[in-house]
């Protein structure tokens, strides 16, 4: 039985759903592997649960850093295991659409490909990230006008701007919603000597962080070890330190949507500046990041509802409207 299957493989989540709407599966993209046998422990959110407690032996593998494939294998057994969760058999003719980073080299975009295969699939068709974003927003990337879209995912920043099917003019920085929540870790170390869990740094980022100054006066109680002697301690964290150290990330999140713009072409620019930006990922979420970015740029920006989403929302879409995906492959290196 042949099915067809979009996948959004991201830094820290991994998306997957049927064309018929019968299977959507969110996991965090997370294997655990014995490494004296080489065999999976554990995959995805349950995998992300046990990271800090797993014995020496298990160790917790992300098969992608930065938006881009790392690890073939790692990748491959992910996506497999995905496949046996959404009940899919090695016998099933899986038809896969994934996303891609627009910035992904043609030896990343092949790796990727490779390891859905490896993992069963029949065939694998890529489709550049901010493209299926732009679809699953509602744009019509196949007019002669402009589809401006802010991507902030877990490990990359991408502006692109979308026009007769393809991407005019885009620009990437890889700093994403990890590269955050580690810039706080370290933050917190260094003022208060003490040692937070990648969760703790996570929700100091999503409770706390503001970016234009909304949030200076909250303060949040949070489990720490201290650094010289490994005692459990609870830290009071102000907002000011959390915005302190995503500072440095955001100006160059910024700057990267500034230069995007820069070099669009007249025409395209002012149709920026009527239409407005749409900003989809994960990091989206992240408070006064739309206000912040309209202060920045000088033009409307917006965060879609459940910005997170948008991606596997338009690779749907690519599989139930034929025409829409022959036109986004055009700018596609399969």
């Amino acid at each position: 039985m042949a099915v067809d299957v979009a996948i959004d493989v991201g830094t820290t989540t991994t998306r997957l759903a049927t064309a018929d709407g019968s299977v959507f599966l969110r996991e965090a993209s997370v294997v655990a592997v014995d490494t004296t046998t080489g065999d999976i422990v554990d995959i995805g959110d349950s995998a992300m649960r046990k990271i800090g407690r797993d014995p020496r032996h298990v160790v917790n593998f992300r098969p992608l850093a930065n938006g881009t494939t790392i690890d073939f294998d790692v990748a491959a057994r992910l996506i497999r295991a995905l496949f046996d969760r959404a009940g899919f058999s090695r016998m099933s003719r899986v038809h896969a659409t994934m996303s891609v980073p627009a910035f992904a080299t043609s030896i990343e975009r092949r790796a990727l490909r490779q390891a859905a295969l490896q993992a069963g699939a029949v065939d694998a068709t890529l489709i550049e990230a901010p493209i299926a974003a732009a679809i699953g927003v509602g744009l019509h990337v196949d007019e002669p006008v402009a589809a401006p879209i802010i991507m902030l995912g877990g490990g990359a920043c991408e502006t692109a701007l979308i026009s007769l099917g393809g991407i005019v003019t885009a620009k990437s920085v890889r700093i994403g919603g990890s590269h955050l929540d580690e810039s706080i870790a370290s933050a917190l170390r260094h003022r208060y000597g003490v040692v937070v869990s990648p969760r703790v740094a996570e929700s100091l980022k999503n409770e706390l962080g503001s970016l234009m100054g909304s949030r200076r006066s909250d303060i949040r109680v949070v489990p720490a070890r201290t650094v010289d002697l490994g005692l459990p301690v609870s830290v009071e964290v102000a907002a000011e330190v959390v915005d302190g150290a995503i500072a440095d990330h955001v100006r160059s999140i910024v700057r990267s949507v500034k230069e995007c713009l820069g070099e669009a072409p007249p025409d395209l620019s002012q149709d920026v500046s009527v239409r407005g930006i749409h900003v989809v990922g994960g990091v989206a979420q992240l408070h006064d990041f739309p206000e912040l970015l309209t202060h920045e740029v000088g033009v409307a920006c917006t965060t879609v509802v459940q910005p997170d989403l948008v991606v596997i929302r338009g690779l749907l879409r690519c599989l139930n409207e034929l025409h829409t995906l022959h036109r986004a492959l055009r700018s596609t290196d399969v």
